[in-house]
């Protein structure tokens, strides 16, 4: 009787691990698609802005070969003034980290689901990877500085500005800056795709998976 009672006793324990465990999982899933939905929101607008930044960056490529850009600042400053920077994507990783710091991940019971979630923390990392080369290596704006003529052509005049003397001796310099950073945003771009691509895939699995509207 003594060996029942402990076995018995040892079932009911294991079965209230079970739904314990079980409940936590429900709970991260619920989380984890929330931060899905704000992440394919984010990236997707995050997108459009470099996209933005692409085609501005190329017409400012354009300009710096154009002949007369030398002798007439005024458009390239705007243009440059305008995409001098870029978006950033911060996703809303909150859970995510959680299931990885915790040893949590164990709880998602569905392989197919756990193998997605990892997936989309290793894209993650591909972006945040070629942003934080672009922050650090490629953002170096001391080209920008002087090549212009700022005081003139904050005055608002319709006259041409010409290039600073020292901005005329470094026109080949910026163009090819300049060129080196439209291929980096492109990269950006089709990361951050894979990046929303992805989300929106893994959103999905967890939603057929696991029957949620």
């Amino acid at each position: 009787m003594l060996f029942l009672a402990v076995f018995c006793g040892f079932l009911a324990e294991n079965q209230r691990e079970h739904y314990v465990e079980h409940q936590r999982e429900k709970q991260f899933i619920r989380s984890l698609t929330q931060d899905l939905k704000s992440d394919i929101i984010q990236s997707g607008e995050t997108l459009n802005k470099l996209e933005k930044s692409k085609l501005g960056t190329d017409s400012i490529v354009m300009l710096l070969r154009t002949p007369g850009t030398a002798n007439n600042s005024n458009q390239l400053y705007r243009l440059w003034s305008h995409y001098i920077g870029f978006a950033d994507f911060f996703s809303n990783d909150r859970t995510l980290q959680q299931l990885k710091s915790s040893g949590s991940l164990r709880l998602i019971r569905k392989k197919v689901v756990s193998d997605s979630i990892m997936q989309y923390d290793r894209v993650l990392k591909d972006y945040y990877g070629q942003d934080d080369l672009m922050s650090r290596v490629l953002g170096n704006q001391s080209i920008y500085y002087r090549l212009f003529d700022f005081i003139r052509l904050d005055n608002d005049s319709t006259d041409p500005v010409p290039l600073t003397v020292q901005g005329a001796g470094i026109l080949n310099e910026a163009y090819s800056e300049r060129k080196l950073w439209s291929f980096a945003l492109s990269a950006l771009i089709k990361r951050l795709r894979i990046v929303n691509e992805t989300a929106v895939r893994t959103l999905g699995l967890i939603q057929h998976e696991y029957h949620l509207d």
